[in-house]
């Protein structure tokens, strides 16, 4: 079973027959239909004898009223007329079961995005019912505007020359994410579009991706603002492999979109990865033109771009491989990196910039260069870096932690923990790792910092060395890239512990999964070291749970030694 809120403004519920977590309510609900009036049917007719919409219905209802399912609730408004209107059944050939669907209106205006699933079986038994339900408050319920007024406002909004011939707008409740509130709008859907040439240079046609052909617009129905534009149709791109060195020199084989007359793009469809390029203008002062222009073949594609590109699409296949996350946000959003980033206050020269970071803003990445060997060399070429960016991404949308003293120098260490743990996939025994944070970047070819020893790179490694910084931009806000070093310490630890001589305690995918199960359940924005080590520690005893007892207690003494090791207690 599953039971949530998610960003839509919606309440989530999940359970399925198959399912150890909600087997039991459904056995449950089977039982009480004996006694449940809308199965106390006549003339000895069954449920198989129902056509599959009546008897999802009776489902559905039974469901909505039984405490047998706690976390499944008909949603009430005050003042309003909740319904479930059915949407009809599609039978599935792969599964042989039927699906029901409703969707859920208030006052006969439906919500945008609202669906329940009920899945039947051949009999119509319950096999599972899935929910997404919403409680619109504080809405206005009568539209202060037309739907003519509707047209017009999109009429009016720029970018792109709309055919509105023949399209009837129509009320929904829709949830505006952007500022977390209900709105009561016109929807206009499937609307022909094509560029206006007065700002094509501004909006698809710069970013080299080929524009939609038709959109819905979602109009707030009390001021008229057009506070949606949602494409209907994809890019008539076509997806296409390519192969090309990298930043190190190795042929790197990646997805990339191939628009109308054989020019790619940048793309990934398939991991949501884009790259561009900002020409060494200035991330921080032209924050406005980011993500920069798409990469586009032609011209032939550059070794920075090939290494942006390909070792996000890796960091992409590892959360959603190993930790079972789709991309930075979770719901498989864009991954977003820019290239030829130079921040001209902190340049040593000529189009050097050496460093790399995340902006929340704009969720995306981006990266400087360091001159090497007489050539510029873009920080996306590392592995290590791209993910160590990428997991401040994924702190931001989860524990948030503050990029200040402790929680700053805890944010700094776990991007420094996964950075070493993506970069070295493929190698099972951790004492043979490569321990270095952006290996070959700085000027001399030295890297950022090194794991298994911080003193290298001017780092504590224990707790009694800990250095005590302002919190300021001087001090390194409290010194969180100098005090990271004692968690990364921590982690080497963590990851090298024998349980016996020449046998691990840890593997580097349960280290990967206890840290990351702290990270974004058990962490917040002021957590301290000693918060990550309860946190780990806490998640491990969930993780390895399914363990004998002697199997749980040696990983758990393995994460515990670690922190010790480093004066975390």
């Amino acid at each position: 079973m599953a039971t949530d809120e998610t960003h839509n403004g919606l309440s989530r519920f999940s359970m399925h027959a198959f399912d150890e977590s909600s087997a039991g309510m459904i056995d449950q609900l089977r039982e009480e239909q004996t006694d449940y009036p809308a199965f106390g049917l006549d003339g000895g007719e069954d449920l198989s004898q129902l056509d599959p919409e009546t008897a999802a219905r009776r489902h559905l209802d039974q469901a909505l009223a039984s405490a047998a399912v706690p976390g499944l609730a008909a949603p009430a408004v005050p003042g309003a007329v909740s319904e479930l209107v059915s949407l009809g059944t599609v039978t599935v050939p792969l599964t042989g079961t039927k699906i029901v669907k409703f969707r859920q209106t208030l006052d006969r205006v439906p919500l945008y995005g609202s669906l329940i699933s009920v899945e039947l079986d051949e009999d119509n038994n319950l096999v599972s019912l899935d929910s997404a339900l919403g409680e619109p408050t504080d809405v206005d319920p009568v539209a202060t505007l037309s739907p003519a007024d509707a047209v017009a406002a999109v009429e009016a909004s720029p970018g792109y020359r709309q055919d509105l011939a023949g399209i009837v707008p129509r009320l929904n409740y829709y949830f505006d994410g952007r500022y977390s509130t209900w709105r009561l709008v016109y929807i206009l859907e499937d609307v022909p579009v094509e560029i206006d040439p007065d700002t094509e240079t501004t909006r698809d046609a710069a970013s080299g991706l080929e524009p939609p052909r038709a959109m819905d617009y979602v109009v707030d129905a009390h001021t008229g603002r057009v506070v949606a534009e949602l494409p209907r149709t994809p890019s008539m791109a076509v997806v296409v492999s390519q192969t090309a060195p990298d930043g190190q020199g190795v042929e790197r084989a990646f997805l990339v979109d191939q628009l109308a007359g054989g020019r790619m793009v940048l793309r990934d469809p398939v991991h949501n990865v884009e790259t561009y390029d900002f020409a060494f203008a200035d991330p921080v002062v032209e924050a406005g033109r980011l993500p920069g222009t798409a990469i586009a073949n032609p011209p032939a594609w550059t070794p920075a771009a090939v290494s942006a590109h390909a070792n996000a699409v890796a960091v992409s296949d590892f959360l959603r491989t190993e930790l079972r996350r789709n991309n930075i946000d979770d719901r498989g959003g864009a991954m977003v990196s820019t290239i030829n980033c130079v921040v001209a206050s902190k340049s040593p020269g000529p189009k050097q910039w050496h460093n790399a970071f995340w902006i929340p803003s704009g969720a995306q990445m981006v990266y400087g260069q360091a001159l090497a060997g007489g050539q510029l060399r873009s920080l996306c070429i590392n592995l290590d870096v791209v993910a160590h960016e990428i997991f401040h991404g994924v702190t931001d949308r989860t524990a948030r932690l503050e990029y200040a003293l402790q929680s700053g120098a805890l944010n700094e260490s776990y991007s420094d923990i996964f950075g070493v743990i993506v970069s070295n996939q493929g190698k099972p025994d951790p004492r043979d790792w490569d321990w270095e944070i952006g290996e070959g970047l700085l000027p001399g070819g030295q890297p950022l910092r090194d794991m298994s020893d911080p003193p290298r790179f001017n780092q504590p490694d224990h707790m009694r060395d800990f250095a005590v910084r302002p919190n300021t931009r001087s001090g390194d806000w409290g010194g969180v890239h100098k005090n990271s070093g004692i968690h990364n310490k921590a982690a080497f630890h963590m990851l090298t512990h024998e349980a016996e001589p020449g046998r691990l305690a840890l593997t580097p995918r349960e280290v990967g999964a206890v840290f990351y199960l702290a990270l974004t359940q058990r962490l917040s924005r002021t957590s301290q070291f000693a918060d990550s080590r309860l946190g780990v520690i806490t998640s491990a005893r969930t993780f390895f749970r399914a363990l004998p007892p002697s199997g749980q207690a040696e990983k758990v003494a393995a994460i515990e030694a670690g922190f010790d090791a480093v004066g975390i207690v």
